[in-house]
């Protein structure tokens, strides 16, 4: 009896350090996927773009587009959020590395489902700049290109 009780104790210990690990590596690969000012670049082209897309406000003021603002920056609006998911299918990150160059480029894709796609945006940013596990992958497949799915910031929250 002693021995069932302490075996089924172990079993939950083990689990319960598995479940928290997975944790931290799942949280720390999603902060190496991008940084603080490439999420505010994201949130600022996006605010631009949605406004009249997504949202059927044209030439916007700030003033009017507050909610989106503030639902971009992780104060999610339940009726913006629901005009998003509706016309939005995704959002696309690539990364651009030019040979022989100390930067590079980022061009972000908005992906209508509705079929259409808007304009690519892009930026240049300096090679530091890049996301930490962005240039682990352009260093491990060799490759100019890397490729990134966008995450609204309401679809990251996890329940614990």
């Amino acid at each position: 009896m002693i021995v069932a009780v302490a075996f089924a104790a172990f079993v939950v210990a083990l689990a319960l350090a598995r479940f928290v690990r997975s944790r931290k590596s799942t949280t720390s690969e999603e902060a190496k996927d991008s940084t603080p000012a490439l999420d505010g670049w994201i949130a600022s082209v996006l605010e631009d773009e949605l406004a009249e897309t997504a949202l059927g406000i044209k030439n916007a003021t700030s003033d009017e587009r507050k909610k989106l603002t503030r639902s971009l920056r992780g104060e999610p609006d339940p009726d913006v959020v629901g005009r998003i998911e509706d016309a939005v299918r995704t959002v696309e990150l690539e990364f651009i590395r030019y040979a022989h160059e100390q930067d590079a480029e980022v061009a972000l894709r908005v992906r209508y489902e509705n079929g259409k796609d808007a304009p690519a945006k892009t930026k240049r940013v300096s090679w530091t700049e890049v996301p930490e596990a962005v240039r682990a992958d352009f260093e491990r497949r060799g490759s100019t290109h890397v490729f990134r799915t966008w995450v609204f910031p309401w679809a990251r929250v996890r329940a614990l």
